[in-house]
């Protein structure tokens, strides 16, 4: 996470700040170095991005019929 305007907020929690799953506090933390890093900014959009698409590609299945993997391999 982004303590200071010169670093910046990586990736896991670029992530987790898109998908809702910071506190209030943090959330508030990434929103004001968001106000001052064009940087993070644009890995944010690339994050949103990904995330539509993904939901995208999920609802499109769905209507396909095809269901849900009850587990991923590994």
């Amino acid at each position: 996470m982004a303590t200071g305007a010169d670093q910046h907020i990586d990736e896991e929690t670029t992530e987790k700040y898109a998908m809702g799953k910071l506190s209030a506090r943090v959330a508030a933390q990434i929103e004001e170095h968001l106000l001052l890093c064009g940087r993070c900014r644009q890995s944010l959009a690339a994050c949103d991005a990904y995330i539509a698409a993904m939901g995208l590609a999920a609802a499109k299945l769905r209507r396909a019929g095809h269901k849900p993997m009850s587990s991923v391999a590994r």
